[in-house]
């Protein structure tokens, strides 16, 4: 199964789990296992979402056009698959920077996964320290 998470939630994940950053800096105190750079932001799109020089609605737009138009999500979906079947691990998460709740890519990624192949793609969270998914 795929899921999303963000990077400081690393330690919580369970150790089955083949963490895959798709953001465009990975943070080096990040233990991950790979890249999915294809799903990466451009470095234009994020200074100008970081600095408020584009309201967030509109660049998550512009990620949607500039990036996952030129995407096949059924492909996109087989080469995460791949990479799982490759590892021991049992599931895979998507990986940046923001928190459940926060606008973010990798929540669009997601939707436009679980579209694409008739999949579902939850957030992974803990609650009263019990894994859960929203």
């Amino acid at each position: 199964m795929i899921y999303t998470s963000y990077f400081a939630f690393i330690p919580k994940l369970p150790a089955d789990v083949l963490k895959i950053s798709i953001a465009l800096y990975t943070p080096q105190w990040a233990r991950i296992d790979g890249y999915f750079t294809c799903l990466n932001p451009t470095e234009q799109l994020l200074r100008e979402a970081k600095s408020g020089a584009i309201p967030i609605g509109e660049a998550m737009k512009k990620y949607r056009s500039e990036i996952l138009s030129k995407l096949s999500p059924t492909k996109v979906y087989e080469k995460l698959i791949e990479m799982l079947n490759k590892s021991a691990k049992q599931h895979l998460a998507l990986l940046c920077y923001e928190k459940p709740g926060e606008v973010c890519h990798r929540r669009f990624v997601a939707e436009w996964l679980e579209i694409g192949n008739s999949i579902s793609v939850p957030e992974y969270v803990i609650e009263n320290e019990q894994l859960s998914l929203i």
